[in-house]
């Protein structure tokens, strides 16, 4: 009995990892592990509060279906307007030249050490001056140094830069705002909530397996 819930969680969390937007370029390698979640925004909508499009996957590997963390959302405050497709075809873009404002929240269990690793799909915006993505405002602070990894060119003066902090231990909630004279067309967030000794070697099992486990952190 076992064995096929198994199996059936491991289907289910590889097919789930193949749902995942265009340009997810540098995703990490812990991506549907046990207490890791990942969301992306695409921002097809001029929804100015900015639930996630989807989970890749939903909480570490839950069944097809599964929500999205609700709690975990974007407000964004530009000066420009949404809009709606440009030459190179891509749809939905936000100018920022204002801030996007994001909160993560968390499992308040007091686990060792949260990994943050966001991708920013930007390109300039035309006529300001150049910024490039700036990631500010950090609440708790990182526990480490921000690194930017990055930017990869996709073309059309769109690139892509990924940015990896840690927050020891991991909070209730994190709040980080993304500014910068930038067009966003694409937001990826992947979380990574390290459980007590022991628990931490299930990881190489797979993300699938681990469903028969109780979580000690959901995001």
């Amino acid at each position: 009995m076992i064995g096929t819930v198994v199996a059936a969680a491991m289907s289910a969390s590889v097919a789930l990892a193949q749902v995942v937007p265009p340009d997810d370029v540098q995703p990490p390698p812990w991506r549907g592990q046990y207490s890791t979640t990942s969301q992306y925004w695409m921002f097809n909508t001029p929804d100015l509060l900015v639930q996630p499009d989807g989970p890749i996957p939903a909480h570490g590997g839950l069944p097809p279906g599964a929500p999205w963390l609700p709690s975990t959302r974007l407000t964004v405050q530009p000066l420009g307007s949404w809009i709606q497709s440009d030459q190179s075809g891509r749809i939905g873009i936000w100018p920022l030249s204002g801030t996007m404002n994001v909160i993560v929240d968390n499992h308040p269990e007091p686990n060792p050490v949260k990994y943050m690793w966001v991708q920013v799909v930007w390109q300039d915006i035309p006529g300001l001056p150049h910024t490039g993505p700036e990631l500010s405002g950090f609440n708790p602070l990182a526990s480490t140094p921000l690194t930017a990894v990055g930017p990869v060119d996709l073309g059309f003066g769109w690139f892509e830069t990924t940015y990896k902090w840690e927050i020891r231990p991991n909070p209730r909630d994190e709040f980080f705002i993304l500014g910068g004279n930038i067009n966003v067309d694409q937001l990826l967030i992947d979380t990574w909530c390290i459980p007590e000794p022991g628990t931490g070697l299930l990881t190489v099992l797979g993300g699938g397996l681990l469903l028969v486990f109780r979580r000690r952190c959901q995001r």
